[in-house]
C-alpha cells in the first residue's frame, strides 16, 4: 500500500446565495393560485415565515386559529403543486427557529395526465 501526500489545498465551498427571500408573503390559498397562474419559471414566492410544522400544529398558540387554518390550506396547496411538478420547495434560515419557506416556479408541465394545476384544497374540502 502506498500513501501519497496531497499537494493541493482543498477548494473552498461555494458561497451561499445572497438572494434574500421575497418579502411579499402569500396571504391565502387564492392569492397563491393567482400568483402561480401569472408567474414565470424561476419566480420565487414566500409562502410562510416562521416554523411551518410548529405553526400548523393545532395546539400551538403562535398563530390565531383563523391564520393557522389559512396557513394549513396554503401549505397543503403548495405541497400539491410540488407533487404535480409546478414548483420546487425550499426553505431558508432567517433566525433561531425561524425560516422563510419558498417555492420556485418550474416551467409548466407538458401536457400529460395530471398536469393541470391542482384545485384549491379548501374547494376540495367543501365538496
Amino acid at each position: 500500500m502506498r500513501i501519497e501526500r496531497l499537494t493541493t489545498s482543498p477548494q473552498q465551498p461555494a458561497p451561499l446565495s445572497t438572494v434574500e427571500a421575497p418579502l411579499n408573503v402569500v396571504l391565502n390559498e387564492h392569492d397563491l393560485g393567482a400568483r402561480i397562474a401569472v408567474a414565470m419559471p424561476g419566480d420565487i414566492m414566500t409562502y410562510h415565515v416562521g416554523m411551518l410544522a410548529r405553526d400548523r400544529w393545532p395546539c400551538s398558540f403562535v398563530l390565531t386559529e383563523e391564520r393557522r387554518i389559512t396557513l394549513n390550506a396554503v401549505a397543503n396547496r403548495v405541497r400539491k403543486l410540488a407533487d404535480a411538478g409546478w414548483v420546487h420547495l425550499l426553505q431558508r434560515r432567517v433566525g433561531d427557529e425561524c425560516f422563510a419557506y419558498l417555492l420556485v416556479v418550474r416551467p409548466r408541465p407538458r401536457l400529460r395526465r395530471g398536469a393541470a394545476m391542482p384545485a384549491p384544497v379548501s374547494h376540495l374540502q367543501a365538496a
